[in-house]
Formats: C-alpha cells, sequence, structure tokens
C-alpha cells in the first residue's frame, strides 16, 4: 500500500473536517519527499523514520513541525494496524519519535491592545456612519461585531464561518455551535452576553433587511457590503481584517489567540472553574484546556505572599536602610511589638509567653557574664525571635551538672562548653 492510499483511508473513515484531512495529507506527502510516493508502507521501519527526523531537523525544520508529522502519522499507522490494514504484528515505527519542542512564546493577547483595537473598530465605523466614505477596514461595524464576537466567546474561526442565522436563539441570548463544524464533533451553546449582544442585534437587523434565510451564512461580509463579490465569507478575509488591526497596532492579534485570551482571563476570576472554561472552548478534555492558561504570575505572588503570612515569616524579614544614614550598611530587623512577638515552632506562628521571654534574658546574661563582656543591645530586642533562637541553641546544649559544697547543701553550676 502507498502512503497516500494509506492517508486515505483513514480520512475516509473518520469523516475529517477539510482543515483536518489537509494535514494529515500534508503528513504524508512530507513522508513520501524522503521515501517516494512509491514505497510500501509495510516496509517502513522505525530506524528509518529516525534518519528521516534527522534529516528535516538538520534541514531547518522546526521541533514542532517535526512532532505535528509524527503525531499525525503515528495516529495513521495505529489505525491501521488496529484495523488490519496493516499487519497485526507490525510496530508502530512513529511510537516515541517526537522531540522535546521549545516553549511557544505567550499567545495572551493584552488588555490594553485589545481595547486599542475596539477603540479604533469603532472609531472607523463612526467615520463610515457620519460621512459615508469607505474606510480602511469596511463595513467598520461589521468586522467590529466579529472582532467582539471572537473577544466574547472564544470560538474558532471556522466554527464562526459556519454559523447560520437560524443557529442564534435571540430569544434565550444563545448561540448553537453545531458539531460538525467542531474538531470535537460535539455541539455546544455559547452565551450572548451583555457586551456582544448589541453587535449581534445589528448583524439579525441588517441580516433580515437584507432577506437572508434561516440557513444562510450569518458572518458574511460579502452580503453587507457592495465592495466584496464572494458569495461565502472565508478565513482569508477574516486574516486579512486581522492583519490591518496588526499592522496599526503593532501587537500579534489573531481569532486562535483570542481563545487561548479567554481561557487565561476566566482562570483569573474568583471562582477559577476550569470545567466552565473547557465547556466554553469545547475541549474534549481538560489537559487541552490547561495547555491553553498561561501562567498567572501576579496570583502565584499573592499565593506565596499568604503562605508567608500564615507561618509568620514576615515577622522576621529584615530591612536595609538605603538612606545613607550612619551604619546604614546594616540590615535592621524590624522591632516587633507585644501583639507581633512570635516564634516558630513546627512552621506555625506562636506567641512568645512571660516565661520564655524572662529565660532568653538569664540565658543572654549569662552567656555575656561569662564572656566577661555586657549586652550591646538593648533590652527590647533581645526578644526578637531570631536572635532569641540564636541564644537559645547557644546555651542549649551547655550540659548542667549537680556538685554539692560540704555535703551540706546542693547548687547547679555551669560546666563550661569545651
Amino acid at each position: 500500500m502507498k502512503p497516500i492510499e494509506l492517508a486515505e483511508e483513514y480520512i475516509l473513515d473518520h469523516d475529517l473536517r477539510n482543515a483536518s484531512a489537509k494535514i494529515y495529507k500534508a503528513a504524508m506527502k512530507a513522508l513520501e519527499r524522503f521515501f517516494g510516493p512509491a514505497v510500501d508502507v509495510t516496509t517502513i521501519e522505525r530506524r528509518q523514520i529516525l534518519a528521516w527526523r534527522n534529516k528535516v531537523l538538520d534541514g531547518g525544520l522546526s521541533k514542532r513541525s517535526w512532532n505535528t508529522y509524527s503525531n499525525h502519522l503515528r495516529t495513521i499507522w495505529g489505525y491501521a494496524i488496529e484495523h488490519g490494514i496493516l499487519p497485526e504484528a507490525m510496530v508502530n515505527p512513529f511510537k516515541k519519535t517526537t522531540v522535546v519542542a521549545p516553549k511557544r512564546p505567550s499567545k495572551i493577547v493584552a488588555g490594553e491592545a485589545i481595547h486599542r483595537a475596539r477603540r479604533w473598530l469603532m472609531s472607523l465605523a463612526d467615520e463610515e456612519f457620519c460621512t459615508g466614505e469607505r474606510s480602511r477596514i469596511t463595513p467598520a461595524w461589521f468586522w467590529l461585531a466579529t472582532f467582539e464576537m471572537f473577544y466574547y466567546t472564544g470560538i474558532r474561526l471556522n466554527a464562526l464561518l459556519c454559523l447560520r442565522l437560524q443557529d442564534v436563539d435571540w430569544e434565550n441570548q444563545l448561540i448553537l455551535v453545531r458539531g460538525e463544524t467542531e474538531k470535537t464533533h460535539r455541539e455546544f451553546r455559547v452565551p450572548i452576553v451583555e457586551g456582544l449582544a448589541p453587535h449581534i442585534r445589528r448583524l439579525l437587523l441588517e441580516a433580515e433587511r437584507l432577506g437572508f434565510t434561516p440557513k444562510d451564512q450569518l458572518f458574511n461580509v460579502n452580503r453587507f457590503s457592495p465592495h466584496y463579490k464572494r458569495a461565502d465569507m472565508n478565513s482569508d478575509q477574516v486574516e486579512a481584517m486581522y492583519k490591518k488591526l496588526i499592522d496599526k497596532l503593532g501587537v500579534r492579534m489573531t481569532p486562535h489567540r483570542f481563545r487561548h485570551t479567554l481561557a487565561t482571563d476566566l482562570m483569573k476570576q474568583p471562582e477559577r472553574n476550569i470545567h466552565l472554561t473547557k465547556s466554553l472552548l469545547n475541549h474534549s478534555n481538560i489537559a487541552t484546556t490547561m495547555s491553553y492558561i498561561e501562567a498567572d504570575y501576579d496570583h502565584m505572588r499573592e499565593v506565596l505572599h499568604e503562605r508567608s503570612l500564615h507561618q509568620g515569616a514576615l515577622q522576621l524579614v529584615r530591612h536595609a536602610d538605603e538612606t545613607g544614614a550612619p551604619g546604614a550598611s546594616e540590615p535592621q530587623v524590624r522591632e516587633l511589638d507585644s501583639t507581633e512577638q512570635v516564634q516558630l515552632e513546627h512552621g506555625r506562628a506562636v506567641p512568645v509567653d512571660p516565661a520564655t521571654q524572662e529565660l532568653a534574658a538569664a540565658l543572654m546574661q549569662l552567656k555575656f557574664d561569662r564572656a566577661g563582656t555586657e549586652p550591646s543591645l538593648p533590652p527590647e530586642e533581645l526578644f526578637a525571635p531570631s536572635l532569641l533562637f540564636t541564644i537559645m541553641s547557644s546555651t542549649a546544649t551547655t550540659p548542667y551538672s549537680r556538685t554539692g559544697t560540704g555535703g551540706s547543701s546542693t547548687r547547679f553550676a555551669a560546666r563550661a562548653s569545651p
């Protein structure tokens, strides 16, 4: 069996979308460039796959692109082995042939950039309304509605292009996304929120005025402007609009990046509902949803700060005096009031009782009496927790012996440490 024949078997069996089928065929065509279009797929071995991998990576192919080839071809070979198209005893030659790819750069669109894009599109819409002249992105009201649709729902580009007039349930404020338009082949609904509602309402009114039928493509710029001649709107037209946004703002912005941005923003909310995020993006598993979410370093900082508060670590923070005053080079321990005096016991913050304070003072005095010097710190500073533990740890190992004097009386005397 030839490579392209095997790919067609897989595509036919799985009823893939055109976009998905193209990806599988592209992976198989890449294999053909190395092995030849007439190669028998049953003769391909793992060692040959590794040789192909090394050649294309050395030739400049990105590791991420190679992983795309490897994953799709492994899926095809696995399907063929499972269903007897290839010998059942055959080992999948693509198993564990992926490589560790560098981390993708952030796909989050900053909120400030989104606001700038929105304001620009609004200004273009106002300009067209007031002057009646064609703006740089026309009709601006339509592209503003498209922009807001991606922003508020995180819908996939293909799903938006496949929306029909009848898919909008205005009464219940819901939009149906049909399963045949989705990678997961599952239908779902997205809510029409307050910020999106005016744009959808305008779209519905214009569609009614132009005589749209229920099954007509709703987001079809060609029907709303005489400057376009196509029958249906396609991805190229949407990408062309976003390219103009990028040129104007200097910020990378695409519909798919809005999905990543939405997922990350939702996980910054107090509820942080991962299942809600998964449902809105129509992912088949939570692992996929998690891959869309960027790390929230502000939240991470807050959690670490709360941990330090809970364990009393901030009570011991040293603050350096940067004013240039005498002795400023020496970091100073923050002075604690009576309610803040704490010691750390098994990682917990515990108040210091008066008996412990008296013991610490006695131990400090004993230490300096033996050294023949006077304490250099004022009494209130003797009880700072860090100093308290230093004193107790340095004296706790000093053994005490009971000695008698004349056999009639008994006293405790400290033996000098060796």
